[in-house]
């Protein structure tokens, strides 16, 4: 299992004499607006220890969207969320990958009783306080708790759905993580990082893609410029949630 250069792969025909139209790297997020394309949207990669800068041979405005998409394979997180934003909106713009989906929120298709426990990886505070109370135990791993008293692994025989933040995509920890899930029922690749392309993910555990798809480009565009989060782009009208179901 390679995703991260499936994704590259995947897209790389897709993007072929298509150009970057917009692109702003904000504070919070990163998005990417395709000429007569999609726009993608992913959480913008910091490194803590460290400040990165492109060398003057990196320009993305107006760049072919092909070679912009390959850095997502580099170990620049500029050039890691800009390539990967980039693939998001290459297949948004796919129509035939959301003939099947769903809009809305996720937790109206998938139902639970209240002895269920859900593996949250990576803390969504909006979705823990709806879940709360529905289900027996809601467990959290974020990437700073190694020294928690509980791993991925010790909770997945207790579990029946995981939720894990499509940021994993751009730490690149995902594949890591999903050899650790196998045989739960029901796992959850979820935010607006989710690469909306079911086939990338149909040979692995993840059983739905719970995404976004970009309303108002132009109003997301400013918002993400002005440091705004994903409470203000949904309030706005900016984006949509959007689920696919990964067919086994």
């Amino acid at each position: 299992m390679n995703i991260y250069q499936n994704l590259v792969e995947r897209a790389l025909p897709l993007a072929r004499a298509k150009r970057i139209k917009k692109i702003c790297v904000g504070i919070n997020y990163t998005i990417v607006e395709i000429e007569k394309g999609g726009t993608g949207l992913v959480y913008t990669f910091r490194d803590t220890e460290r400040i990165y800068e492109l060398g003057e041979e990196i320009n993305f405005w107006n760049a072919s969207a092909d070679i912009v998409i390959k850095g997502y394979l580099s170990h620049n997180p500029i050039e890691i969320s800009v390539g990967l934003a980039t693939i998001n909106a290459i297949f948004a713009d796919k129509k035939e990958n959301l003939k099947n989906a769903i809009l809305g929120d996720i937790f109206s298709e998938i139902k639970f009783s209240p002895t269920d426990e859900i593996l949250m990886i990576g803390y969504f505070e909006s979705l823990f306080k709806k879940l709360e109370g529905r289900v027996k135990k809601i467990w959290v791993i974020e990437k700073n708790s190694e020294n928690a008293e509980f791993t991925i692994k010790d909770l997945a025989n207790k579990v029946n759905l995981v939720l894990i933040t499509s940021s994993t995509l751009i730490n690149k920890t995902l594949e890591d993580i999903l050899k650790d899930v196998e045989g739960v029922p029901e796992v959850l690749l979820i935010g607006p990082a989710t690469p909306l392309n079911p086939e990338i993910f149909r040979f692995t555990p993840v059983t739905w893609l719970c995404g976004i798809v970009v309303k108002d480009s132009e109003t997301l565009f400013k918002k993400v410029c002005e440091g705004k989060g994903i409470t203000a782009f949904f309030k706005s009208g900016a984006i949509e949630k959007i689920n696919l179901r990964i067919k086994k």
